[in-house]
């Protein structure tokens, strides 16, 4: 659906664009015939079940170990709790805000449209607001349906959004809040702290978490565009290269290892993490045009858009993550090709790169192990 409204979104990252009809009957989906039970539930185990649960363990642990404690400490450690998981929610909000986000981009820019502008219900023209734009609970909320004329919203719309909830929340917690668990071996026997994080947070490892999450997004972006048998434009491309050449160019810890395996923070130079970029760069394409040969057929129109997001992918996370990405869309492509019907490199790309980037550590261990250092 093309927007005709060149007016700003209110909300241009929650920006849900397309109502499109559901093939499956109301009556016969549980999400949409239960989905304001299921919003509302889901508000209430976040901001009361959860808190009240880990303050009634925590009152109770004091107890048993002879503490005199009344209606105040509960109610203390209760609000310490609700303080703690908001806080948690609002990473697997901003994740589900940017899945939000995605579909607006899968849908629009293969169209010519444009980012700008507010959605509204193609059955009947009425522009949605702010409270339906909400990320998984504005469509529970509604049902799976325009507030207005009924029409049914397609659930892919809520599966992006609760993958990349899950994905974009969950790197915030390892990366951020567990102070990069996923990237090196924790320095203390604390791996994750919330309160570390609010009172000191370490701006290399926010600043991994916003690489990770941005190729994250290109790469649903790209994998959403082929999914509906569309060309990925260009400019997704351009982004990605200008986002990862410029931050290496500018950061010296963007890739957090360099391409001989040594931790980038060993490296005293301003431009550390350039030759890993270009190492990554230069090994993803070749890696992509071997695996497009192999595995894809040679009149697919994706054989250039797979190599260069393979490239793009070394960019962001160097060779070696690279090398382990492309391994795995691989695995995950022919058994896909043995037990279900046939899918694209694309489509898959986005999912190795999530694994790799949650098993990093596992992986540069391997390469540490069995590679040496001066290899290439």
């Amino acid at each position: 659906m093309n927007t005709t409204d060149n007016q700003p979104s209110e909300n241009l990252i929650s920006d849900d664009d397309s109502l499109k009809p559901d093939d499956t009957p109301i009556e016969s989906h549980f999400f949409r015939r239960h989905g304001r039970k299921i919003a509302g539930g889901l508000v209430l185990l976040i901001f009361i079940g959860i808190p009240l649960l880990l303050a009634t363990i925590n009152f109770i642990e004091k107890l048993q170990i002879g503490h005199d404690l009344g209606v105040a400490f509960f109610i203390e450690q209760f609000s310490t709790y609700f303080l703690m998981t908001a806080g948690i929610f609002w990473f697997f909000f901003f994740g589900a805000s940017f899945g939000s986000f995605l579909n607006v981009i899968a849908w629009r820019l293969p169209r010519g449209g444009t980012l700008l502008g507010s959605s509204y219900c193609e059955s009947c023209n009425t522009k949605l607001k702010m409270r339906d734009n909400f990320p998984i609970l504005g469509w529970l909320w509604l049902r799976g349906k325009c507030r207005t004329c009924e029409v049914e919203i397609s659930g892919r719309y809520l599966i992006v959004e609760v993958i990349s909830a899950i994905a974009i929340g969950t790197l915030a917690l390892v990366e951020m809040i567990g102070a990069g668990a996923n990237l090196f071996q924790p320095t203390n026997s604390v791996m994750f702290s919330f309160q570390r994080f609010v009172i000191s947070p370490e701006p290399r490892f926010i600043g991994y978490f916003l690489m990770h999450s941005c190729l994250i997004f290109i790469l649903m972006t790209t994998g959403l565009v082929s999914l509906q048998q569309q060309r990925i434009p260009r400019n997704i491309f351009y982004f990605g290269f200008f986002i990862s050449i410029i931050t290496a160019i500018c950061w010296p810890l963007a890739i957090p290892f360099t391409h001989t395996h040594q931790e980038i923070t060993s490296i005293d130079s301003m431009f550390a993490s350039v030759l890993p970029m270009l190492c990554g760069l230069g090994s993803g394409g070749i890696l992509g045009i071997l695996s497009t040969q192999l595995l894809m057929k040679k009149n697919s129109r994706e054989l250039p858009e797979f190599t260069i997001l393979m490239a793009l992918t070394g960019s962001f996370l160097g060779w070696q993550a690279t090398v382990v990405a492309g391994c795995l869309t691989g695995m995950m492509l022919l058994i896909i090709r043995i037990f279900s019907k046939e899918r694209s490199a694309t489509e898959l790309l986005w999912l190795s790169v999530i694994i790799t980037i949650f098993t990093f550590r596992f992986w540069m261990g391997w390469f540490e192990n069995w590679l040496p250092g001066n290899s290439i």
